[in-house]
């Protein structure tokens, strides 16, 4: 039996797809049509961080971002981000792999990182491609986390605290106070 190419995306804690919007609690196979993001945060190969999304709570919330962060991180992906190169990866198919192999920004091959977050849009059990998926280094998180404004960040943080016990055990190396960047 051949491996899912979508196993990076899917729950370390169920080993399958995520069901529920962390946000809302919509059902995510409800609305075939309605996409939706899972993030997954990394270090030393173990998941610390993970959840899904769905597109209309994940608007909601970018909504809510200052217009200095939505900026920044625009500017940021603008100029870390060879989105053009990466759609040469729409070549080898629709496995997310050749997408997530190193840091979209840094360009460090993930088996070399310490820590590092996926970020992936999915319709349904597929996954929608350009610019999604990506993989970041926790240092490039670091670089994105200093960009935005105390606005977003204390909405971020909301966010974590709402929906998490607490940032992992051990928080160095990860991103600022063990808190990824929202994708």
């Amino acid at each position: 039996m051949e491996p899912d190419p979508y196993a990076d995306f899917h729950s370390a804690e169920t080993g399958g797809p995520f069901r529920d919007c962390i946000s809302c609690g919509l059902d995510l196979d409800h609305d075939p049509e309605l996409p939706y993001l899972v993030a997954k945060s990394f270090r030393r190969g173990e998941c610390t961080f993970e959840y899904a999304i769905c597109d209309d709570c994940r608007s909601n919330m970018a909504q809510e971002f200052s217009s200095e962060s939505r900026q920044a991180l625009a500017r940021f992906f603008e100029e870390h981000v060879n989105v053009r190169e990466r759609s040469i990866f729409l070549a080898f198919g629709d496995k997310p792999a050749p997408w997530i192999e190193k840091c979209a920004s840094c360009e460090i091959p993930r088996n070399q990182l310490e820590s590092y977050s996926l970020g992936g849009v999915l319709l349904g059990r597929n996954m929608i491609y350009d610019p999604y998926p990506l993989c970041l280094c926790g240092r490039c998180e670091e670089a994105i986390q200093g960009l935005l404004s105390q606005k977003t960040r204390g909405m971020w943080d909301d966010f974590v605290d709402t929906h998490f016990d607490g940032p992992p055990a051990n928080v160095e190396d990860l991103p600022v106070r063990g808190r990824p960047v929202p994708f």
